[in-house]
């Protein structure tokens, strides 16, 4: 549950003294005024002030009506407590700010009041841009540490009761990695809709925010680099959020994000945003305002159990195990707060320059393109990791090399650290060594010890312009997915690893990738439907190689074993069209089965096409399912099985081939495979697709109907507009095909 509805935290018991602050200029001096920020989203009386986030007194004091809350409930009753992204808006003031400066840095923070807090209109700041950068360091640094003792006090609370802790630490203005690491469970967050060039997959510009804001895999990895550096078990991530505009979205856009962070190391999905209902509210029912609606309501709401279906496959591997990086990947939080411009700096999911134009971006991205598998570490995290048989042993995990990007100012305990680490036969890669301390507080003192410590580092210190190779020199070897374009995770199991793979890419991948472990052998499961089998596999120049074929958009599961099994699975074998792909032709006849407003009439079709060209004006405003029903003949010829191709699909399809079920086809590309169910002669093929509701909700705005009676936020687009889809065109709808069938034949490379 969350602490407290709505967010951030806060509630009509929040006093002004105990509410979010930020900072203001008077007689010369900083001071904090109040921002008068309320609640977001709350619920019916729980309306109030938000609670200032650097303050342990404050949340004390916002903690304290739960306490007498939970006396009267058993200790289990919740499983765990709930914080969202950091959205205190403004937040640049607390009232122990110029004593907590003082102990940290020794030096008064006021006389560089006017250059901090700079107003509309005023002159720029009278002071050189060094020190300027120096100062606010210093002051982030403080807002940072506040903010972190404010976390982990709600933490202690939490794991006090008995209770697990999931936080969203993006957006904060704070060493992201400490403040993810320190929950139970770190959770992410997509916001937006990825441009993936799988073919088939739309991406209206109508239906989705600029491209300015997209999901970055980068960020995702600070949360499950956090959690396997620190030995969590579960990653989250606030999943589809505003993947595309209300009721335009289907269960095919959102299986490539999920692909994408599952990549990244998410390995515990919750879908933004479910919410609930009363049964005898009319359609739409009630809504929250931003999407994905994953709710009841929704046309393919039959269809979700497949996707859970699928995820849960996944993560019943991803959740095993442990993670199982070979880089340590240092992230430099002094660089990043080391800056002229602004006054705090928000790390959040939107703009994200402060991770992606930076060194260590840079090299993060170097390292994910040559399948390199790394994780991002803190300098509080590295005082955390000791050196086992040249290995560097984190709480959650072991990693064979450290390295240090490009770094401007670095603290003096880190420098220190890395002498030690490297003392104890750690290998350290820099892209070159740090150039000065952050700060300005004890400078002189400061910069003397740095300089001490970095002429004792620099004998030692293997600085490399051309990473890749220094990590092969020094025996990392790189996954062979990457050079494939495929996206891969890898975790180390007992026996062996598991890889979770998806080809995200245009192109259909058939043939064999490097593994970067040896494997006496490979089990392979396609987690869209549960088959599996033992994948083809070979020793080329001392690396185990694994056949693969993955058409864009699809993904599996390896299990990999350094000894033989007693008992082998059957072949996985590949496969190939045996012939061309035959089209099933003749007449369809479509009946609607569930949905609404009514259930059109049923027609016959000889031809495929949107049933809102071909069923009349009942089905230009039905949000449904509707039963395509088609009698054929087997196609001449044998074969080893059989693919159905459903072609275009708008936008999910429960599929019996004469009587047994052939699966669900959600996901592109929608095909199944039916060999066992086609016989020769007559065969009766029945598919019920299902539509977005988009052309329901466009009917209802069209006709003026009163549907928006939601509270407070009341209804916004995707552009955060008031929602109206009276002018939206008709989207396509049903079964648009062509369906085929191709006969396949099992081949050895």
């Amino acid at each position: 549950m969350a602490t407290g509805t709505g967010w951030p935290f806060g509630g009509p018991w929040i006093e002004e003294a105990h509410a979010l602050q930020r900072a203001a200029l008077k007689d010369g001096k900083i001071v904090g005024e109040p921002t008068k920020m309320m609640v977001k989203r709350a619920a019916p009386g729980n309306e109030g002030l938000v609670v200032d986030p650097y303050s342990v007194p404050a949340l004390d004091r916002y903690l304290a009506p739960f306490d007498r809350a939970f006396e009267k409930f058993p200790r289990d009753l919740v499983r765990g407590q709930f914080h969202d992204s950091f959205e205190y808006f403004n937040a640049s003031w607390t009232a122990r700010l110029p004593e907590v400066f003082l102990q940290r840095h020794g030096y008064d923070i006021q006389p560089y009041a006017a250059a901090l807090v700079v107003r509309r209109g005023d002159p720029a700041p009278a002071l050189d841009p060094d020190t300027l950068s120096r100062v606010k360091s210093d002051l982030r640094e403080v807002f940072a540490e506040l903010h972190y003792d404010y976390l982990k006090r709600w933490i202690d609370w939490s794991h006090a009761k008995g209770w697990t802790v999931r936080n969203q630490s993006h957006g904060a203005p704070a060493n992201l990695l400490d403040l993810y690491g320190a929950v139970d469970i770190p959770e992410t967050e997509i916001f937006g809709s990825t441009p993936f060039p799988i073919p088939g997959l739309r991406r209206d510009p109508a239906d989705i925010r600029n491209d300015l804001d997209l999901p970055e895999p980068l960020v995702v990895r600070v949360a499950s680099s956090a959690a396997h550096v620190m030995g969590r078990k579960y990653t989250s991530s606030e999943s589809a959020t505003w993947l595309r505009d209300h009721w335009k979205e289907s269960l095919a856009f959102v299986k490539p994000e999920l692909d994408r962070i599952l990549s990244d190391g998410i390995n515990h999905i919750f879908y933004h945003g479910t919410v609930f209902s009363p049964s005898d509210a009319p359609w739409p029912g009630w809504l929250f305002y931003a999407s994905t609606q994953f709710q009841p309501n929704n046309t393919w709401w039959d269809d979700f159990s497949a996707l859970n279906r699928y995820v849960a496959r996944v993560q019943s591997l991803l959740q095993r195990g442990e993670p199982d990086s070979d880089v340590l990947l240092y992230w430099p939080f002094a660089d990043i707060i080391d800056d002229q411009n602004g006054l705090m700096k928000m790390l959040g999911v939107h703009d994200v320059k402060w991770l992606t134009e930076q060194p260590v971006g840079h090299i993060a991205r170097t390292l994910m393109a040559r399948g390199h598998t790394f994780d991002y570490v803190s300098d509080k995290q590295l005082h955390a990791t000791r050196v086992e048989a040249g290995a560097l042993v984190t709480p959650g995990s072991r990693y064979q090399v450290l390295v240090v990007p490009a770094v401007r100012r670095m603290p003096v305990a880190t420098l220190e650290r890395l002498n030690a680490l490297a003392d104890a036969g750690a290998k350290i890669v820099f892209a070159q060594l740090p150039d000065d301390v952050p700060g300005l507080g004890r400078l002189a003192e400061r910069r003397a010890a740095f300089q001490a410590a970095k002429a004792r580092l620099a004998p030692k210190a293997a600085v490399a312009a051309d990473l890749p190779a220094a990590l092969a020199a020094r025996g990392v070897v790189a996954e062979g997915f990457a050079a494939h374009d495929l996206a891969f995770i890898r975790r180390r199991q007992p026996a062996g690893h598991d890889y979770f793979v998806a080809n995200l890419s245009a192109n259909a991948h058939d043939g064999w990738v490097a593994l970067a472990r040896p494997a006496a052998s490979v089990l392979q499961l396609n987690p869209l439907d549960g088959t599996h089998g033992r994948a083809l596999t070979r020793t080329t120049a001392g690396r185990t190689e694994v056949y693969l074929q993955l058409a864009p958009g699809e993904s599996l599961l390896l299990r990999t074993a350094t000894a033989a099994p007693a008992n082998s699975a059957p072949l996985s074998s590949p496969v190939a069209a045996a012939g061309p792909a035959v089209a099933l032709s003749g007449t369809w006849q479509i009946s609607f089965v569930k949905g609404g407003p009514a259930l059109p009439p049923a027609f016959t079709a000889a031809t495929l096409a949107s049933w809102t060209d071909l069923g009349g004006d009942e089905a230009k405003r039905f949000g449904g399912t509707a039963r395509y029903r088609l009698e054929f003949e087997a196609p001449a010829g044998q074969a080893d099985d059989w693919r159905l191709d459903l072609g275009d699909v708008r936008e999910s399809a429960r599929v019996r081939l004469n009587g047994k079920d052939a699966g669900t086809a959600w996901s592109v590309p929608f095909r199944l495979r039916v060999g066992p169910l086609l016989k020769p002669g007559r065969n009766v093929l029945e598919i019920d697709v299902t539509n977005l509701a988009a052309n329901r909700i466009r009917d209802l705005d069209q006709r003026k109907e009163p549907w928006k009676i939601m509270r407070e936020i009341n209804f916004v687009n995707i552009n955060y507009k008031p929602f109206d889809a009276s002018a939206w065109p008709l989207t396509p709808s049903g079964l648009l095909g062509p369906v085929t069938l191709t006969p396949l034949n099992f081949r050895q490379p």
